[in-house]
This record gives structure tokens, sequence and C-alpha cells, in this order.
């Protein structure tokens, strides 16, 4: 067998895929976080605009102006502070591998998304978690502070927050921002689901001119418009920073598709409408979701502020027959087709739980939450 490096073999496989994985065409899948929602024609258009060119050149490696220009108005920025990446992901392993040295510690939320223990562990850093709220799931302070070492280099943030839909809100991150002072932290900040957000407002540690300058916000388009197999997502942060990790991005991925960039500027000009027509739909779904959760005995909803996800409780159904939230997917899986994500697979305090995506139209979500119903009432 080819022998991998000790750095290959330290990422850990997610839950998410192993469960879809198993589906089959006739299951519900209430699993992967994508949206079923349609890409703006005018986005299509300009990708195809680029079809009928014949070519499609390099980008320069920070992204076409237009499309980093679109970005910084969202913000309040400059184009020259915005780097184009393919993905949220990739903005993340830019991140982790260039402002981490082998040995540092990075918090990062338990539960939270599975890439970021793991791309810390690729950059040669030590995952901490801190614990998130017991009640809500929101930023705990007090287990941040906990969670610090000497060797504290930088937090993760990631708000509204994947598995939990939890917000951290402008006070949370307040009384976070002399933490990070205190301690000489970096900080990175995931807000992919920045335009999913149903109670309260977004918040962004950006927003803090105290810490604006120590560390990155991700986002991009994967979740706002429907775009995720395009590749698109973005790095902010001050200009000589995003300079800084400018040769790392090149070597990694030299830019990101150009087609999918032309695509996401011309997204970009429509965003609100997007975003309207996402909210006035993904509010009936979650309501539909909460609503037939609280139908089902011994399960219990998370706040679900943000996102489109929900963390259920299922701790209720444990036992000897289900040892785990992943024996209680797999079950629901087997006998009812429908896909959930153990809670377990985003970190120990997942455990217990499964994560529900309301991803779908809302007859499916009632075809879905019949079925739960129906499985959780045998148990």
């Amino acid at each position: 067998m080819t022998r991998i490096s000790a750095r290959a073999r330290a990422i850990e496989p997610s839950m998410i895929r192993t469960l879809r994985d198993l589906a089959g065409p006739d299951c519900i899948d209430l699993g992967l976080g994508q949206a079923d929602l349609k890409v703006h024609p005018d986005a299509l258009e300009a990708a195809h605009e680029v079809l009928r060119e014949g070519h499609a050149p390099y980008s320069p490696n920070l992204g076409l102006s237009s499309l980093r220009e679109a970005v910084g108005e969202r913000y309040g920025i400059g184009g020259e502070q915005v780097m184009v990446t393919c993905g949220v992901q990739e903005g993340l392993a830019v991140a982790m591998l260039g402002l981490i040295e082998p040995g540092d510690e990075v918090l990062v939320p338990d539960p939270g998304f599975p890439a970021y223990p793991n791309l810390v562990r690729a950059a040669g850093g030590v995952p901490v978690t801190y614990a998130l709220s017991a009640q809500d799931w929101g930023l705990d302070t007090e287990a941040v502070r906990a969670a610090i070492t000497p060797r504290t280099r930088a937090i993760l943030v990631n708000s509204p927050g994947n598995p939990t839909g939890a917000l951290v809100d402008a006070p949370a991150l307040a009384r976070l921002v002399p933490i990070i002072l205190e301690h000489d932290l970096l900080w990175i900040s995931d807000e992919i689901y920045e335009d999913y957000i149903y109670e309260g407002e977004h918040a962004s540690l950006a927003d803090f001119a105290e810490v604006a300058h120590l560390g990155v916000r991700l986002s991009g388009l994967s979740k706002s418009h429907h775009m995720m197999g395009w590749r698109i997502g973005w790095l902010t942060g001050p200009q000589e920073l995003v300079e800084e990790l400018k040769p790392l991005h090149q070597h990694l991925v030299t830019c990101a598709p150009t087609l999918a960039q032309r695509a996401g500027a011309a997204a970009l000009r429509h965003h609100a409408e997007v975003v309207a027509n996402n909210m006035r739909i993904f509010h009936e779904r979650r309501a539909l979701a909460l609503k037939m959760c609280a139908q089902i005995p011994g399960v219990v909803p998370s706040k679900a502020q943000g996102a489109f996800y929900i963390m259920l409780s299922v701790h209720t159904f444990l036992g000897d027959e289900h040892a785990s939230c992943l024996d209680v997917a797999r079950a629901l899986l087997e006998q009812e087709r429908v896909v959930t994500i153990p809670g377990a697979g985003f970190g120990p305090a997942g455990a217990g739980y499964l994560r529900i995506a309301y991803t779908v139209d809302v007859a499916l979500l009632h075809t879905a939450f019949g079925r739960m119903g129906e499985f959780f009432a045998r148990l």
C-alpha cells in the first residue's frame, strides 16, 4: 500500500458524505447543505457568453476586478481587500496555511463544520474546541477563555452556524473582542450563511475597528446564490494581508474559474432580489420544519436563528438498540428513506443530535417529517 503523509492520515472522513453515500434515489435528502433553488438567469447568461467566446483565460490571481469590486461593495470595502477563492473551502485552506505555524493551537467551535479541525491539522496546527452555549448553541466567551493556552494563535467563528443554525450577534462579538486583544489572537470568520437569518441581525468581527486588522472574513455564492458547484468564494481582509496570502492562493489554484467568476459578478448584481426570494421561501420551510418537529414526541429542535439547519435532539431514543445518533440516523435512512446527518460528525458536543437541512420544498418536508414521526413513534 502506498505510504501517505501523517498530514493526510490526520484528516478524518466526514459523516456528512458517509450517510449520503448510503442513500438511494428514492430517499428524501435532508442531509447535504445545498438549496434546491435555481441560479439567476443573468448569471447563466454570463456563463453562456464565456462559452460563446470560445476561450477562458486565467484571471488575475486574486480574481476579476469586476467580481472583487462587487464583493467589496457588499461590505463597504475596496476590491483590493478581496481575494476570490475556489469556494469557502479554499479560503479556509489559505487562511489556515497562511496564518498558522506548526504547533499553533486554533480554537474551533464544538459542534462545528468538520473542515475546521481538519484544515488546522493540515496546516500543522492543533485544533482545540470551545464549547458553544448549552442553551442556544451561541458563543460562550467563558468557554473561549477556558480553551486559551500560551500556544493559542487564532480563533475561528462561524455565524450563522453549521450545524446549529445559531447566530453570533454583535453583543456576543463585542464580548469576544477584548479576549482577542488580550491574548493577541488572529481570527477567521466563516460567514457563508450570512444571508439566511430569521431572528436577529448578522454581525462580523470585521465590523469591529479594534480587531478588523487581525483577521479574515470568508463567504461566497454557494448558499446565497445556489452556486455550490461553481466554486466561487472570497476571503476579505486588510489589503496588505490579502497581498501576503496571494502567493499561497496562487500556487494552490492559480485562480478561481474564470467562467464562474464572470457568472458570479452577474449574480451579485441581483443580490438583494435573490436573497429576498430565498428568505421568502426559507422562512416558510423553517416554520414548517420547526412546527413538525414540535409534533414528534421526544425530540427537541434547536432555535435555528439562521442558516438552514436544525439540530434535533434524539437523546430520549438512545439506548440498547440505538446506542448513538449515528445508529439513529442509519435506522432512519434504512427504514424510512430519510437522510439526516449524525450530530457527532460535527464534534463531541453534537452527540445525541441529528442535523436536519430544510433545503427541499414544503411537500417533501411534509413527507420527510411524517416518516420521521412514524419512525420515532416505533422506538
